[in-house]
């Protein structure tokens, strides 16, 4: 329902609407970004085999599909993988997911080309995938990795996937092998 907010400033009618049901989605939305977070940073911290895999910019997104249905699993009783073609569903959530591994120079990780415009096209593909999909809550969550939040050349490619969300959030880990990796959640 909406909300009409009167005598508290300056405003038309219209900007005083407030849509509750927006509110609950942003609100769960950030709740499930800390839980994510919560959950999958010490997964990606604590594991040798994945920091193999950064040191060899090689993908993890079934290992990732896994823990994270493992994770959900504690809070959730329906979470499923590969429902409507989603990369895992439960209650009134869609989460896609995706490992971006860039081409980005780093100190112990193999040098290796990555393309990095068709790896973060990916994402975009998945968020154009949701948007179509009747869950209330759609969102995606990426890896990526060697990477710091604020390097220049991710920050570029991060503007062609943040344009169309509604919000993103992220979090910085690092492998056991010290290589620095970024978790992105993204609300659709």
């Amino acid at each position: 329902g909406y909300l009409k907010l009167y005598e508290i400033g300056p405003w038309s009618e219209k900007e005083c609407l407030f849509n509750f049901n927006t509110l609950r989605i942003t609100m769960e939305f950030k709740d499930m970004a800390n839980l994510i977070f919560n959950e999958i940073k010490p997964k990606l911290e604590n594991n040798q085999g994945l920091s193999i895999f950064a040191k060899e910019r090689a993908k993890f997104e079934g290992w990732l599909k896994v823990e994270l249905c493992d994770s959900l699993s504690k809070y959730f009783k329906d979470v499923a993988p590969e429902r409507d073609r989603v990369d895992i569903t439960f209650e009134n959530w869609a989460i896609e997911l995706k490992t971006i591994n860039t081409n980005i120079r780093y100190k112990n990780v193999k040098n290796k080309h990555r393309p990095i415009t068709r790896n973060t096209q990916g994402v975009i593909d998945d968020i154009e995938k949701l948007k179509s999909t009747s869950y209330i809550n759609r969102a995606v969550l990426f890896v990526v990795f060697p990477i710091i939040h604020d390097n220049e050349n991710w920050q570029v490619q991060l503007q062609r996937i943040s344009k169309l969300l509604r919000e993103i959030v992220h979090i910085h880990f690092y492998f056991k092998n010290n290589i620095p990796g970024v978790v992105y959640f993204g609300s659709i």
